[in-house]
């Protein structure tokens, strides 16, 4: 009796674990729980690519079109200043971005040599050890100064153009920051001489 008691029991064990193991009713949400995170991050990271893109083809652009102003003396006409000249940018960036985030460097020489022009320094880039990336990487991001000289007739001239782009997504999972603060320093540079004006 005992015995029998005992074969009905492993009995009804065995068709339990049967119906567990043909069960399908939590499938979906164990599968969508383990791609639904990297899905998550691969779709988050290809939208910040996105519109870092988005961003570098517009400053660029923008450059491009205030560039031109410059090299035909256009701008130097209007007694333009650095205020007039970010703004320019700003205006032709076509209100993508935050013009409070750009920086614009305008040097020139009459010498005729490049050579003998050096562009200031850029924000800095978080380098070291892991801790001090991770640190300079939380640290707020340090602007330097806009730098900007009338440029005259016939002068060599480079304009710098610098966005500075914070990041939505932490750097850790990207790696797409290049500077201080999950930040993505976005640089648009053009050399030219001007024309005789």
């Amino acid at each position: 009796m005992q015995n029998s008691k005992l074969k009905m029991l492993r009995l009804k064990s065995k068709k339990k674990l049967s119906a567990f193991g043909r069960a399908q009713e939590g499938a979906t949400a164990v599968e969508f729980a383990i791609l639904g995170l990297p899905f998550a991050a691969l779709l988050f990271g290809i939208i910040e690519v996105s519109l870092l893109f988005f961003l570098t083809s517009t400053t660029e652009h923008a450059l491009a079109e205030v560039a031109r102003e410059i090299r035909t003396g256009e701008f130097q006409g209007t007694g333009g200043s650095a205020a007039e000249l970010k703004t320019a940018i700003c205006t032709n960036m076509h209100g993508i971005g935050n013009c409070n985030n750009l920086r614009v460097d305008v040097i020139s020489t009459a010498t005729g040599q490049f050579s003998s022009l050096v562009l200031p320094v850029s924000p800095p880039a978080c380098s070291g050890t892991a801790a001090e990336i991770a640190a300079c990487e939380a640290a707020t991001p340090v602007m330097p100064a806009d730098n900007y000289s009338v440029t005259g007739s016939s002068d060599v001239v480079i304009v710098r153009v610098q966005y500075v782009h914070r990041l939505e997504i932490p750097s850790t999972l990207t790696g797409l920051a290049n500077s201080t603060g999950n930040t993505h320093v976005i640089s648009a540079v053009t050399a030219f001489r001007n024309e005789p004006f």
